[in-house]
């Protein structure tokens, strides 16, 4: 092997993980290659390749790999099923040592709705330093003798393949995918890898993977933190390709709210198609029995369904009780089982998490004295381990927490009893990563003091406070104290002042004696 030939193996090694995982993606299952073909090095420039496609019943089983050496899946292959395979244009050669070619193929955009595009969008530019990748010479192949179709004479590049055509058993088209030649052997990245590369690819389209309606909830920063506030929800389902004939004749999305969650029916659910959002009630109609909101596309609607697009739904609820609150949505398009076993389909359970918060506010030199009338704003942090500390920038940077739908800040007060009470904070929820948590701190800023006490200064007015998910807390878990006014030089009033001026005016008139006695004694010493 050459010293440039060895460079380019070990340069693109480390990409081989990363290339496949990028392919799986876009909705590729890399499999078996013919029994015979063995992975090599590579890329290189001057050999071809070939891409065989293996067409199996949904849904999917067995263990494959870009070198044939796995099981196929135990599910029914299906002849008669037409295949597209498109050169992608405009792609940095893969053989090229910058890597660049691999990085515009990995970022590729909306691949899955490219079920009838002459072209594909990046965001890495190509060769003539735009977006844009054309579809070049595009072969088409059918499936037979047990769901196979190959492609052969396939120079070193990137290829589009979608699904054209298939027979009427077969609910949805798979979608389209890229796939390149050659493919990373390996899978993984680290020592085991290869840095070899496998020109003779097979890959495993089935029905659409990963099309089961999907739940989200909206970030709760532009609704409010407390008890309340609304909540954002939103059901989204990515449109599958039907067979050439067939149309989409239902769509409805269900939801049923759990009792912690008010229904907003004032609140218009705004459904959209991608970017395009439908009318009302036009292209679809809504209901509220109860706790249950229920969508219902119209045929309008329904003609406005796009093949890779997605359909969403969203709507509003109002927080009433603290806990942790699950909501899960389901959708029936077509009765298909989007997720292969059930129809309506159920989408993933999403949460939104709040507890309370109970404080007392008392004397600093007598804890059992409850003060009432002490306010205090209320402020959101990132802090979320269960421990929390008054920052060192105090509430610079905070989120001030406002009353409920409102940009009001909300204003505490504790009660005749000292209680500091607040009924419901948002804790988290299933949003991201960040926010999935049970735990999260709060600071109260003290802005007046009860009367007759001390409003404290900076950071001393600040108290953190854990709220946790789903607590009803009704002991105190901290307690806010205040230091009693004081008022110099007030003159001194009751028994114990009248024993102290007594005091004083016995000594003075003992002085005034003693000054009398000296004052005769000298003048009869001077008679004498």
């Amino acid at each position: 092997m050459s010293k440039s030939l060895t460079a380019a193996v070990r340069t693109h090694r480390t990409l081989a993980a990363a290339t496949a995982l990028s392919l799986g993606l876009l909705g590729v299952a890399l499999t078996a290659t013919a029994a015979n073909a063995a992975p090599v090095p590579g890329p290189v420039t001057n050999q071809t390749g070939s891409l065989t496609i293996h067409k199996y019943a949904y849904p999917a089983n067995g263990s494959q790999n870009p070198s044939g050496t796995g099981t196929n899946p135990t599910t029914s292959p299906i002849d008669g099923v037409t295949f597209q395979v498109c050169a992608i244009n405009n792609v940095t050669s893969l053989t090229d040592t910058s890597n660049l070619g691999w990085t515009q193929v990995k970022n590729l955009q909306n691949v899955a709705g490219a079920q009838s595009a002459t072209a594909l969008t990046g965001t890495t530019a190509g060769v003539d330093s735009t977006t844009n990748f054309p579809l070049g010479t595009c072969t088409n192949v059918t499936t037979a003798g047990g769901g196979i179709a190959t492609a052969s004479g396939l120079a070193v590049g990137a290829y589009l393949v979608r699904e054209i055509s298939a027979p009427s058993s077969v609910i949805t088209m798979s979608s389209p995918f890229v796939v390149t030649v050659p493919t990373p052997a390996d899978s993984t990245a680290g020592a085991a890898n290869t840095g070899l590369w496998e020109y003779n690819v097979n890959v495993y389209p089935k029905n659409a993977t990963g099309t089961s309606p999907q739940k989200t909830v909206g970030d709760q920063s532009s609704n409010g933190y407390t008890l309340g506030s609304q909540v954002d929800f939103s059901v989204s389902q990515l449109i599958p390709s039907l067979p050439t004939g067939q149309a989409y004749t239902k769509l409805i999305v269900s939801d049923v709210l759990d009792a912690k969650l008010t229904p907003n029916t004032t609140y218009v659910p705004v459904v959209k198609i991608g970017a395009t959002t439908l009318a009302t009630p036009g292209d679809y109609t809504y209901t509220w029995s109860g706790q249950t909101l229920t969508v219902t596309l119209t045929a309008s609607g329904l003609s406005k369904l796009v093949a890779g697009q997605t359909v969403s739904v969203g709507f509003r609820a109002t927080v009433n009780a603290v806990g942790a609150i699950d909501n899960t949505a389901t959708v029936n398009l077509n009765d298909l089982k989007l997720d292969g076993t059930t129809s309506p389909t159920p989408t993933n359970t999403v949460t939104t998490r709040w507890g309370n918060l109970l404080g007392t506010k008392t004397d600093a030199g007598n804890p059992t004295h409850t003060l009432a009338g002490a306010t205090f704003t209320v402020f959101e942090t990132t802090t979320t381990t269960g421990t929390c500390a008054v920052p060192a920038g105090g509430v610079t940077g905070l989120t001030q927490v406002t009353q409920p739908n409102s940009t009001t800040p909300l204003v505490v007060t504790s009660n005749a009893s000292g209680s500091i009470a607040i009924s419901g904070l948002w804790v988290g929820d299933t949003t991201t990563a960040a926010n999935d948590v049970t735990n999260r701190c709060y600071i109260l800023q003290e802005t007046a003091a009860p009367a007759g006490y001390v409003l404290p200064a900076g950071n001393a007015a600040l108290t953190a406070v854990n709220v946790q998910s789903g607590s009803t807390v009704t002991t105190p878990t901290f307690t806010v104290t205040n230091n009693q006014q004081l008022v110099p030089g007030l003159p001194l009033t009751g028994a114990d002042g009248q024993i102290i001026l007594t005091t004083a005016g016995i000594a003075l008139l003992l002085v005034a004696a003693g000054g009398v006695l000296l004052v005769i004694r000298r003048r009869a010493h001077a008679e004498s």
